[in-house]
């Protein structure tokens, strides 16, 4: 039995889902906050959030989502969430959620049609790295999944905007790419655990809106960066693991590495438990 669930009815409703918010550390410095609709409401939010030594002292926001797609015959349903004006929700991903729980790791169970998707983001614990699990648990029809990334490379406490000054190029590596938005910032690479074929495709999602900023009367609306989609077949049973961060690594490891770490982590069966998970987050390693 999970400690911390949250089922379907919770999910959707984005009154409750918004304000539940979820923070993941490593012990370099970096972390993950969101809300647990997936939807991020502050500007400090994001998936991976690191420091930058080159630059300041201060964390720098690089990811600030992955929006997954699921096609199947050719119909898209999209998993992502973001606020814009007007309190125009879109896409609405949420809707999918069936499940969301906190048992070792985060963990969100989206069921659309017939297909039944398994998402878990891991944390490394000695480097910048975010890995998130996928698990095709169900499907009767071929299935497609396409993955955006939706990028900031900014200071936490700023806010970007649509500008001539990023570099849009980028280079292809092991089952992925690398890019940096500006100069100075790392190396980033986003990589898969099995080939994939990656869109060139560069966009700003404009006005994406973060609904606690605006409520406490801070600024709270700001461009993201899209240099276009990772696209590939994932079959039922297939697990698929994405990786996010400032280093190179070897794909063919990340599935070791991603149960690895797993084992590492206490489970959240006890309140006393979640303690010790908490205490873990304040040990950093230099």
């Amino acid at each position: 039995m999970s400690y911390l669930k949250f089922d379907k009815d919770l999910m959707i409703n984005l009154e409750y889902s918004l304000y539940r918010n979820i923070l993941r550390t490593n012990r370099k410095g970096a972390y993950q906050n969101t809300s647990i609709s997936g939807c991020n409401t502050s500007k400090y939010q994001g998936l991976l959030v690191m420091p930058v030594p080159f630059l300041d002292d201060d964390n720098h926001l690089i990811l600030s989502s992955i929006d997954e797609t699921v096609i199947q015959h050719g119909a898209q349903f999209n998993l992502g969430i973001h606020k814009y004006n007007d309190d125009n929700y879109s896409p609405k991903g949420h809707k999918y959620i069936r499940e969301y729980n906190i048992d070792s790791v985060p963990k969100t169970i989206y069921r659309v049609g017939g297909v039944i998707l398994s998402k878990e983001i891991m944390f490394s614990s000695k480097e910048n790295r975010l890995m998130i699990r996928y698990k095709l648990m169900d499907a009767h029809s071929p299935t497609t999944m396409r993955f955006k990334p939706c990028m900031a490379f900014r200071n936490i406490s700023q806010l970007t905007r649509q500008n001539d000054q990023v570099d849009r190029s980028y280079r292809e590596v092991e089952n992925g790419i690398s890019t940096s938005m500006y100069y100075g910032y790392p190396e980033f690479f986003m990589q898969f655990n099995k080939r994939v074929d990656f869109m060139y495709q560069p966009y700003w999602n404009q006005g994406v809106e973060y609904i606690q900023d605006m409520q406490n009367g801070d600024t709270f609306k700001e461009d993201l960066y899209v240099p276009g989609y990772f696209e590939m077949p994932i079959a039922k049973g297939e697990e698929v693991i994405f990786s996010a961060g400032d280093i190179l690594v070897n794909t063919s490891a990340l599935t070791d590495e991603f149960n690895a770490e797993l084992k590492k982590r206490t489970p959240r069966s006890s309140f006393y438990n979640c303690l010790k998970n908490s205490a873990h987050q304040f040990y950093y390693i230099p």
